[in-house]
């Protein structure tokens, strides 16, 4: 079973939402004309489709970076959609009124860079792949991380090595030896996730992620992993 990336489960809702509201039409349950149907139902693909660019850009695997893009498209289909549940007025004659997003934009990116250069960023790369490096507990936060774990590079200490890892948007690719005992802990609200060649992927508030490997009560060397995030993208692979 293969991993739903981001931009597939995106278009793959929009087209399910679609299809459900245009079979209503179909059986009467709706009235509404077709036209009618494209024009209320394309802002929600402008919404999800932005959404997708500003996820991408969340995420330090992602070279491209789609930032502005995004940006506009969430904002301009956020405010159409606001539009057609009537909590706002905003029609596509009324995109000339966001040129101040320009600026807002442009401030952005030079205060991204006045970080970068300052040394100090919200998006946080951990590699911890390089032989003999030292295996220890650790609790860590980051706003967006992308963390690089190979236990089979390094020597493990005999005793419980706990690894505590949270954020808004997480990366986490893990590599341990076919022999070492592990356990998995924590929960997130998009979850796109492969343990040892299970597979679990959800969407919604607080999907909860559990594995445990058959040995670990027993073993005194073992490693558990807490991880609370957001957007959680995990691997974790034995070999």
């Amino acid at each position: 079973m293969k991993r739903i990336q981001t931009g597939r489960f995106l278009a793959a809702t929009f087209f399910v939402g679609l299809g459900i509201f245009l079979l209503l039409i179909n059986l009467g349950i709706i009235s509404m004309e077709m036209t009618e149907a494209i024009v209320f139902f394309y802002p929600f693909l402008l919404l999800l489709l932005g959404g997708k660019y500003l996820l991408e850009a969340l995420m330090p695997s992602m070279k491209r970076k789609k930032w502005t893009t995004g940006t506009l498209l969430f904002i301009i289909g956020l405010l159409l959609v606001l539009d057609r549940f009537h909590v706002i007025e905003f029609g596509l004659w009324s995109i000339w009124k966001l040129w101040p997003l320009i600026f807002v934009l442009i401030g952005i990116k030079i205060l991204g860079q006045f970080r970068k250069s300052q040394g100090f960023s919200l998006v946080r790369d951990h590699s911890y792949n390089k032989p003999n490096w030292t295996v220890r507990s650790m609790n860590d936060w980051s706003f967006v991380c992308d963390y690089d774990f190979d236990f089979s590079t390094t020597l493990i200490p005999e005793e419980e090595v706990v690894i505590k890892l949270s954020g808004f948007v997480g990366d986490i690719n893990v590599i341990l030896p076919e022999d070492l005992p592990f356990r998995i802990d924590g929960s997130a609200h998009v979850l796109s996730a492969t343990i040892d060649k299970h597979n679990q992927d959800t969407v919604g508030k607080g999907h909860a992620i559990t594995y445990e490997t058959d040995d670990f009560n027993d073993a005194l060397q073992r490693i558990v992993f807490y991880l609370d995030f957001s957007v959680l993208d995990l691997r974790v692979d034995r070999i």
